[in-house]
């Protein structure tokens, strides 16, 4: 009987244990490897789903052999099969062509309050940031226009699609991101950024790649005279 109630045991600790084992990992966008908050991390064998940090991070309950699924409204879903626990990075690709969804087809006003775009987590206005990433006072304006010419509809689309790449542009490219890919401080860093952020049509060129662009413009800064490397300062007529 003692043997039964030992092996019963020794069953129920080794299970409770197993049952209760994690894995860590972190998310990462897989272009500019910037930390993503709030992706939705399930583990499509025990049912369990959390959200990532302010980081990046997550620990979820899983074992070896468990799928994990990584979903998020910006970023293309992906699936995985887990074969070790030790602690990983997962990269997400951002999902292409996000505003082909958006559809105009009323000429009621009332849908500038009910309108929802999708990259602005349902708000029709966001707070502007500088180059740097900051708050600077200013407000940048989702309008819902009304048209009945299906070119300006796609002109208004594309619109629409730049302003949310320039402020992806805008948060990437900031001193403290850029310092984990040129040795760069101080005002030279703010030089470099104010003469290499890159326009909308070169950012989303189909072969554009953050890490080979910002080593390409750095040799380009490092060339330059100490009297070139500051931009044209705007002139007041």
């Amino acid at each position: 009987m003692l043997r039964w109630v030992l092996l019963f045991s020794l069953f129920f600790f080794t299970s409770l244990a197993f049952s209760q084992t994690r894995l860590k990992g972190r998310v990462f966008e897989n272009q500019t490897h910037i930390s993503l908050a709030d992706i939705l991390v399930e583990n499509l064998t025990n049912k369990q789903s959390l959200l990532t940090d302010s980081k990046g991070s997550f620990s979820i309950p899983a074992k070896v052999g468990d799928m994990l699924r990584f979903k998020s409204f910006a970023y293309q879903t992906d699936t995985l099969v887990i074969i070790n626990m030790r602690e990983k990075e997962f990269f997400l690709e951002p999902k292409k062509n996000e505003l082909s969804q958006v559809n105009i087809n009323t000429t009621e006003t009332s849908n500038f309050k009910t309108y929802y775009d999708p990259q602005l987590h349902g708000q029709t206005a966001v707070y502007h940031r500088d180059r740097k990433g900051n708050l600077d006072g200013g407000l940048t304006l989702r309008f819902w226009y009304w048209k009945k010419d299906e070119h300006k509809k796609a002109k208004l689309k594309q619109k629409l699609k730049d302003f949310d790449t320039m402020d992806k542009i805008a948060i990437i490219f900031t001193p403290k991101n850029l310092s984990r890919y040129v040795p760069l401080t101080g005002t030279d860093m703010d030089n470099f950024i104010a003469l290499y952020t890159p326009n909308v049509k070169e950012y989303t060129r189909n072969n554009f790649d953050l890490i080979a662009y910002l080593n390409t413009c750095y040799k380009k800064y490092s060339a330059l005279p100490q009297d070139k490397r500051k931009p044209d300062s705007l002139k007041i007529n």
